[in-house]
Parts: C-alpha cells; sequence; structure tokens
C-alpha cells in the first residue's frame, strides 16, 4: 500500500517530505527491523504486535513542525471494535490538539456501514476518506486552496443588517419543513439575488390582473410550504399568454391540490414572468458535515443529471471567487459565448453566487440547502425563477426519515 500511496501521489504532481532528523530517529528507536522510517512511513511489524507503538507513531508525525497533513492508511471499523474504537477517539483528540489536517484513507471506494457512518461523524477531526484516487485528488484541492488563501484576504460575510433581518424573520416564522417559493425568493431578494417579476394571487381573477401587470406570457405556480416539488403533481403551468388561459391555470391547479394525500395547506398561486432562457443553471447552496457551508453552480433545469455538469466552493465568496468557480463547468464555457454564440449575462450569475453563499454563512446551521433551479440567463440579464429552502429543523429530519 505504500507504493500505491507513492504512485497516487506521484500521478498529482506531489511529492513527500522528509521527516525531521529527531522524529526520523525517534521512529528507528522505537520500529526496530522490518519497518521503513521515512516517508510515507511504514512502521512494519512492531505496530502491529504493540498497538500503543502504532499510536506513538502517529503522534510523532502530528507533532513533527515540518509536516502539514498526517495521513493514516487503515479502515474504519464496520462493526463495533473496542480496541479499534479507541484508538482512534484518541487520534481524533490528537488532531484536535494538533491543529493540523488528519486524513484516514481506505483504499476501498466503497463498505460503510450504518455503525461506520456513526462512528464517523463523532470524530470530527479526523478526515477519512475512501478511493486512494479520490483522496489524494481531494488532499491536492486542499493544499490548491490553501496556497489560493495565502494569497488573498480572508473573506467574511458581507451581507447587510437588512439582509440579515430578513433572514432572522423568516427562520423564526418558519414551521415546516422548508420556506415556500414566495418567503424563499423574499429571502434571495434581500440578498441581491435577481429573481423574475411575480405575485401571489388567491383568486383566478386576481391571477388574471396580476398577469395583465407583468405582461404575457406567464408562469403559474403552486405556493406551499407542504409541496416541495411542484412539477410532480402537477403545481406549474407554462407559456399563459392570455387571461383566460390564466384564469384556466389556477382553476386547474386548485383542483389538482386538492385531490392530493394528506391535504397540503394551499397559499396561493404565483403568476410569474416568463423569461426568455438562452441558458439554465443550477445555483445552490448546502451545510455540508464536513466542509460547513458550501455553494455550487453548473448546467441546470431538466439537464442536471444528464449532464452532470457542477462545481463546488467553501462559503461566503467574493466576485473573483465566484467567476473562478463559474470557469470550472462547461456552463461558465457557454455565458462566455461558444461557437459563434453571444456571451450571456455572467454579472447576474457571480451577484447570485456571491449572494447565496452569504445567505448560507449567514443562517449557521439552521439551513440544510437552497436550490434554484433553474436560474435563467440570457445576454441581457439573469434570474431566478424557482427556488427551494429546506431548512435543518425536526420537520426537514421527518420529512427525510431521520
Amino acid at each position: 500500500k505504500r507504493g500505491m500511496l507513492l504512485d497516487a501521489f506521484y500521478a498529482e504532481g506531489l511529492n513527500f517530505a522528509p521527516l525531521s532528523p529527531h522524529v526520523g530517529s525517534e521512529l528507528a528507536k522505537m520500529l526496530g527491523p522490518g519497518s521503513i522510517v521515512g516517508n510515507p512511513l511504514d512502521a512494519g511489524f512492531a505496530a502491529v504486535v504493540d498497538p500503543s507503538v502504532y499510536m506513538k507513531s502517529i503522534k510523532l508525525m502530528i507533532d513533527d513542525p515540518d509536516i502539514d497533513i498526517v495521513i493514516v492508511d487503515a479502515e474504519l471499523p464496520k462493526a463495533p471494535h473496542e480496541l479499534r474504537e479507541r484508538n482512534l477517539r484518541i487520534v481524533n483528540e490528537m488532531a484536535r490538539q494538533g491543529g493540523k489536517p488528519v486524513v484516514y484513507i481506505s483504499a476501498m471506494s466503497i463498505g460503510f456501514t450504518e455503525f461506520t457512518k456513526a462512528l464517523r461523524k463523532s470524530l470530527p477531526h479526523l478526515a477519512v476518506m475512501q478511493g486512494m484516487d479520490r483522496a489524494v485528488t481531494a488532499i491536492k484541492s486542499l493544499l490548491d486552496y490553501a496556497k489560493l488563501r495565502k494569497e488573498v484576504p480572508d473573506v467574511v460575510s458581507s451581507s447587510k443588517p437588512a439582509a440579515r433581518a430578513v433572514l432572522e424573520k423568516a427562520l423564526r416564522s418558519a414551521s415546516g419543513a422548508a420556506l415556500d417559493e414566495v418567503a424563499s425568493k423574499k429571502l434571495l431578494k434581500a440578498y441581491g439575488i435577481p429573481i423574475s417579476k411575480e405575485a401571489i394571487a388567491q383568486t383566478a381573477t386576481e391571477a388574471a390582473k396580476i398577469a395583465k401587470q407583468i405582461g404575457f406570457p406567464v408562469v403559474a405556480k403552486v405556493v406551499s410550504a407542504e409541496i416541495l416539488h411542484k412539477s410532480d403533481v402537477g403545481g406549474v403551468v407554462l407559456n399563459l399568454n392570455s387571461a383566460a388561459e390564466v384564469k384556466k391555470a389556477f382553476a386547474d391547479i386548485t383542483a389538482r391540490v386538492a385531490k392530493l394525500k394528506g391535504k397540503p395547506k394551499l397559499d396561493g398561486i404565483l403568476i410569474a414572468q416568463q423569461v426568455k432562457s438562452d441558458l439554465e443553471l443550477v445555483i445552490g447552496a448546502s451545510l455540508d458535515a464536513e466542509m460547513g457551508p458550501v455553494v455550487l453552480f453548473g448546467t441546470g433545469g431538466i439537464d442536471i443529471e444528464l449532464m452532470k455538469d457542477v462545481a463546488l466552493a467553501g462559503a461566503p465568496l467574493d466576485e473573483a471567487e465566484a467567476r473562478l468557480l463559474i470557469g470550472r463547468t462547461k456552463a461558465g464555457i457557454k455565458l462566455r459565448g461558444y461557437r459563434g454564440k453571444p456571451a450571456l449575462h455572467e454579472a447576474s450569475a457571480v451577484k447570485a453566487l456571491v449572494g447565496l453563499s452569504h445567505l448560507i454563512a449567514d443562517a449557521g446551521d439552521r439551513i440544510a440547502s437552497i436550490d434554484i433551479n433553474p436560474f435563467l440567463i440570457n445576454p441581457g440579464t439573469g434570474v431566478a425563477v424557482d427556488a427551494l429552502i429546506v431548512l435543518n429543523n425536526a420537520a426537514a429530519r421527518r420529512v427525510a426519515g431521520h
């Protein structure tokens, strides 16, 4: 496995720094014949016979000021194992005290049991990665990111007090698993994310009046915090070009919702501008168990699963970081003009990414995910036309089955 690790690192253009003379000498005395004292370290037979030697070896590596990341080639147990669990908790505490990343790499790319997942969650100072190549790629990305962070100042949330006030009010008043579309978009707008022209209607007549004010064509969508996926229940009607069509769509959606199991509460019908789009994007954010708040950008709409064209970054972002994130995707190439087509309004996507990154950062652990899909863009503008904000509360966990 030592050879596999070396090969994987060399393939990514990475090298292992030599051990400091003191650490090398201490390891040689402790491990004796059968070990390979160097970097990477093969602790040999001594570590197998005496688990305390194995632990002391890890401690020496963590304490070595010349080492920035400690990598341990080991599997997490798939079932309760007192000694291995105890050792993992000791290393977790070593990592906390040492203040440097400690990464456990498994050569297997699958195999986590429910026990393993729970154990992993209880070790917050250890990173656990599956698959040698994927793990080394992730480590290289961490090193690249650390280098970048040295070159630019720290980015903290620069959201305005008014935006944070809207966030706090929305979270205080929320009782379900998610915010409905109207509440979600109000929050997005507060953070500077461009949204489509729209208003909520309680009657078919009001819906037709709103449509005339916005201008045809329009879209009609169900508004209910209890309906997370509107299209799945027939809650979205597109290409409405007259007051009569709007009234019919209002009646049709209302009738479909009335027939749903569980009788979800209907808060109205949203009448929204139907934006001409040259490209559909997905812009999202989530609270990752290990990375914290992250943002996502890529190709959206119905192509999201087909294209699998997305990139992730830690939140919050500034404009330069948002542009770098966009540039990592095929969607970013299309935004900047592709095969003779005009460039699209990248500035609106940048604005949305920056705003969303500050929103998820300001929310702390209270928002689980934010999904803007699609974010429609053309040469003149870009707007969020659909949004779902899932909360990190007891109601959301019940829906998810946790």
